[in-house]
C-alpha cells in the first residue's frame, strides 16, 4: 500500500501538526482520511498560510488532539509499504515529534520525497543560475499540466470537499495526481477519468 500525505502545522519548527491528510492507494482502490487536531497555539505566520487558528481547530477537531488519534494513524502508517510527501524532511520531523509526544515511535518502511526526487526532472533554475531548485508542489503540478480545477474535482471525489492550496487535503490530492497521472502516463494532458 502507498500512502500519500501532507501536513499543516503550528509553525516551521515542531511545533505540532494541526491537520493531517492522507490517501492510501492499494491496487485500484483508494481510501482518504483527513484529521484536524486541537492545539493551544498557532504561530501568526502559519495561520496566515493555512488559515487555521487555535479556536477554529478546536471546532474542526471536536477537541481531539493528535494523541487522541495516534492508534488509527499508527495502524495506517504501519500498513504502508511506501509513504510519499512533497517534503518528507519537514513532514516527518513533525510526525516524529507528535509520535514521541504520544509515547510512540514513528517508523516508515520506505519514503519518497517528491520535492527532492523531481528536481532534476522539472529543471527549474535557481535564482543564482547554479543548478536547479526544489520545485514547489504547484510547480510540479504545472510541469505535468495538472491544473487547479482538476485538483479540486479530485479533492471533491476523494475527500468530499473543495478547498485550496495549503489545506492538507488539497495538497495531498495535488501530490497524488502528480505522481499517479504525471509520472505514470505518456500523455501530458490528463483528466480525472483517466485514473478515478
Amino acid at each position: 500500500m502507498i500512502l500519500f500525505l501532507d501536513t499543516e502545522t503550528t509553525g516551521l519548527y515542531p511545533g505540532q501538526i494541526v491537520q493531517l491528510s492522507y490517501i492510501m492507494q492499494e491496487g485500484n482502490g483508494y481510501l482518504s482520511k483527513n484529521m484536524f487536531f486541537a492545539v493551544d497555539y498557532v504561530e501568526p505566520g502559519a495561520q496566515r498560510v493555512h488559515g487555521f487558528s487555535a479556536e477554529k481547530l478546536r471546532i474542526l477537531s471536536g477537541g481531539a488532539t493528535f494523541k487522541d488519534r495516534i492508534e488509527e494513524i499508527k495502524k495506517d502508517f504501519e500498513r504502508a509499504d511506501l509513504i510519499i510527501s512533497h517534503n518528507t524532511a519537514f513532514d516527518f520531523m513533525f510526525l516524529r515529534r507528535e509520535f514521541e509526544t504520544a509515547g510512540e515511535i514513528f517508523t516508515c518502511k520506505n519514503e519518497y520525497c517528491s520535492m527532492k526526487k523531481t528536481t532534476a526532472m522539472c529543471k527549474i533554475p535557481k535564482s543564482n543560475g547554479r543548478g536547479y531548485k526544489y520545485p514547489r508542489l504547484s510547480e510540479l503540478c504545472e510541469y505535468f499540466e495538472i491544473d487547479e480545477e482538476s485538483v479540486k474535482q479530485a479533492e471533491e471525489k476523494l475527500f468530499g470537499c473543495v478547498t485550496s492550496a495549503h489545506d492538507a487535503r488539497f495538497d495531498t490530492v495535488a501530490l497524488f495526481l502528480a505522481l499517479n497521472i504525471g509520472m505514470n502516463t505518456e500523455s501530458s494532458l490528463h483528466t480525472l477519468n483517466d485514473y478515478l
